[in-house]
């Protein structure tokens, strides 16, 4: 009998010596975020902290690590990278992090300064959802690297740990009486350099052609004309600035909050996430997906300072009495149209971020008022009664698969059978939804409204 690993997860963690270590020591000298309970630079994207404190040789120590990461750990073809970003975070007694994610990037790290016992550990829960459910409701978790339900790796002055982007974490409360001080870093690849095409006696200057990962062999790409403009997202995306907030609870038991007339330009913004490709998102093998129907996924990255976030910040302060922030560096447009007629009303019910302490699902209407259709459904769970996750639910995906979100299929099945609808928010052009994530949603289809133009929402996650 053989056993093969699949579906891990990669983690490097080095310690640098002591001697290279105190050349690397980090400034404090930066302004604190007043949204957070960590003191971080990381709303400041001009403010690269390797630059400020010349760190070159953390900056290539760091560079040098990844790209033995990439090579022999993970076995991909060789490729220049570069910081992307680099902030420093300062944890003071009490302190913690949420957990989130850098998508977007390509990998992530955190270099510890200063790491005093009893700081808090960087936690890494297993990324599989459906494991960890079946660890705890099993009683299956161990100590050991198969059945642990998380990783956690303790800091120490001189520690590197470092791992892909996409992959959750959090980082534990500060329990000691010190500050703990790292430096957070997000590196991605660099294009590689190649020729153009010259005439014969023409000087042939090196450019970096607009696609990744192509060779230098590859024939040059030729420019063509194109409707498509650049824009700025905070401007594109601004917001109205004297909002009304609307309490809306579903039938008494499922508080949300509804601002409408939310966006300053919303026509403006649908042509361009109208007009914009959209790559898939979920495409399992087997799966509904570019067969029934397309379903796919527009990202935009954050920078700050951006009205949309600060919209959300202040009214999820303000109803709900949590101070939250973004749980990524970035927003999704979900671009959603039909190839077949519906079989459901309503997408799989579902609830998101349940990992975090709390956390709030914001959604935002893109499509043109006559356009618009259905909105967002909410959802009780029959056999519990249950508005959000409970143990009845989690047996139930596991002895029917369809139940959950699989990829496979945007409908899913047998729906009358497992879900009572609680009530709808209708979709409005530039309407804020925002509602705790715990609670089973789904978007609302009760017409086969988009053959001829997509479904378009923005959403994003703030959390506590």
């Amino acid at each position: 009998m053989s056993t093969d690993l699949f579906f891990s997860v990669p983690l490097l963690v080095e310690d640098i010596a002591p001697a290279v270590r105190d050349a690397m020591r980090a400034k404090r000298d930066i302004e604190p975020s007043p949204e957070e309970s960590v003191e971080t630079s990381y709303y400041k994207p001009e403010a690269q902290v390797l630059t400020i404190a010349s760190l070159d040789e953390l900056e290539q120590f760091v560079i040098g690590a990844a790209t033995t990461f990439l090579e022999k750990t993970l076995r991909l073809p060789p490729r220049r990278l570069a910081i992307e970003r680099s902030w420093i975070n300062i944890f003071k007694p009490g302190a913690q992090e949420a957990q989130h994610s850098h998508d977007g990037s390509l990998l992530s790290c955190s270099y510890y300064v200063e790491a005093p016992k009893d700081c808090g550990c960087i936690v890494l829960p297993d990324p599989i959802g459906a494991r960890r459910s079946h660890r705890e409701f099993t009683k299956t978790a161990g100590k050991d690297l198969l059945t642990r339900r998380e990783i956690a790796v303790e800091p120490q002055p001189g520690r590197l740990v470092m791992f892909e982007s996409w992959l959750p974490h959090y980082v534990q409360c500060n329990k000691s009486d010190q500050v703990r001080i790292s430096i957070a870093m997000n590196l991605r690849e660099v294009a590689p350099q190649v020729a153009v095409p010259r005439a014969r006696g023409q000087e042939s200057p090196a450019v970096t052609p607009p696609q990744r990962n192509s060779a230098a062999s590859a024939p040059a790409v030729r420019a063509t004309s194109s409707d498509a403009k650049p824009f700025l997202f905070d401007e594109l995306f601004e917001v109205h600035t004297d909002l009304k907030l609307s309490l809306e609870p579903i039938k008494n038991a499922i508080p949300t909050i509804v601002i409408d007339n939310f966006l300053k330009h919303p026509e403006d913004v649908r042509d361009v996430v109208g007009r914009a490709p959209a790559p898939n998102w979920k495409h399992e093998k087997g799966g509904k997906n570019f067969v029934d129907y397309y379903d796919c996924r527009l990202r935009f990255p954050i920078r700050y300072p951006n009205g949309m976030i600060a919209a959300a910040q202040q009214a999820i302060r303000k109803v709900y009495s949590v101070d939250t922030r973004p749980s990524d560096a970035s927003v999704d447009v979900n671009w959603f149209m039909q190839i077949h007629e519906k079989r459901a009303d309503f997408a799989v019910p579902h609830n998101d971020m349940t990992n975090v302490r709390r956390s709030f699902t914001c959604i935002v209407y893109l499509n043109r008022r006559e356009e618009c259709s259905g909105g967002t459904a909410f959802f009780r769970f029959k056999k519990s009664g249950s508005l959000v996750l409970d143990e009845p639910y989690v047996r139930a995906v596991r002895e029917d698969s369809r139940l959950g979100e699989t990829g496979l299929d945007y409908w899913g099945g047998g729906a009358g059978e497992w879900w009572e609808t609680v009530g709808t928010v209708d979709m409005v052009p530039g309407r804020l939804l925002i509602f705790p994530s715990e609670y089973f949603h789904a978007a609302h289809h009760p017409q086969n409204s988009f053959y001829e133009f997509p479904r378009l929402t923005l959403a994003f996650w703030m959390v506590n």
